[in-house]
């Protein structure tokens, strides 16, 4: 059994696809494609393929990985064409590797998610004074809580703890009028993982409207530079160049 890792993005309208779904729609797209892939044994066998992490619904990503093991020997290169071509628009494989034998698992690979966050608003300037300022706060104390709201009820958690990295940014757009404004943080995926939105939550206090985009951009090792990507070992800035050129 051949067994490949890819980086896969979820953009557009394939963010409303939940967990709960995604499995059926890469078996939908792996039979449209005539892949080889093995199948689990049992009543009901399902291709052999698994997703490490789960995305939250309506959370872009170019960082989303997964792991697929094939029955017979493949073109990479082209079998994995194939697959992105039967997938639905906004999801698109990215990056593939071989495993070799004795490999680490997949998830032990991606300690860390670089995030990204991104408000559009004509206080953008306020929006990123305000957010600077307590991604430093942040940054310089032991703790530093919010409450979870879920349906069985709120948990208070720290942040702290998980949040290695945050860079705060404001960026013109095309209209004069608009100021984008972007926070990066580098989280750790281990232990009790905090997602974005609790970050978000330990940061507002009442006057920032919730980010307008919330996109998960790779996933790996953490790096001086940036995050170093799981597969390919390249460095993702913490910022994109071309922003900073555009500011």
């Amino acid at each position: 059994m051949l067994r490949y890792r890819i980086r896969w993005t979820k953009r557009g309208r394939s963010r409303f696809i939940s967990a709960r779904d995604l499995t059926a729609v890469w078996e939908r797209a792996l039979r449209r494609a005539d892949v080889p892939i093995a199948y689990s044994e049992g009543f009901t066998p399902h291709a052999k393929v698994s997703f490490p992490d789960a995305l939250a619904v309506g959370v872009e990503s170019t960082g989303e990985y997964a792991e697929l093991s094939f029955a017979a020997p493949i073109d990479a290169a082209a079998t994995f064409a194939a697959l992105s071509a039967h997938l639905p628009e906004g999801m698109e494989i990215l990056t593939f590797m071989a495993v070799p034998d004795g490999a680490q698992k997949l998830a032990s690979m991606l300690p860390v998610t670089l995030w990204q966050l991104s408000w559009v608003a004509p206080d953008g300037n306020d929006v990123c004074s305000a957010l600077t300022s307590r991604c430093d706060e942040l940054l310089a104390a032991d703790e530093f809580f919010t409450v979870r709201q879920r349906p069985s009820g709120s948990k208070t958690i720290d942040v702290r703890p998980a949040t290695l990295t945050l860079v705060v940014k404001a960026l013109a757009t095309d209209d004069p009028s608009l100021t984008r404004t972007t926070m990066h943080a580098v989280l750790k995926n281990d232990g009790n993982s905090v997602r974005p939105h609790d970050l978000f939550s330990a940061l507002n206090r009442g006057d920032i409207a919730a980010p307008h985009q919330i996109l998960r951009v790779v996933q790996g090792t953490p790096d001086t530079d940036g995050v170093r990507d799981a597969l390919s070992g390249e460095i993702v800035p913490l910022v994109d160049p071309r922003d900073l050129e555009a500011a």
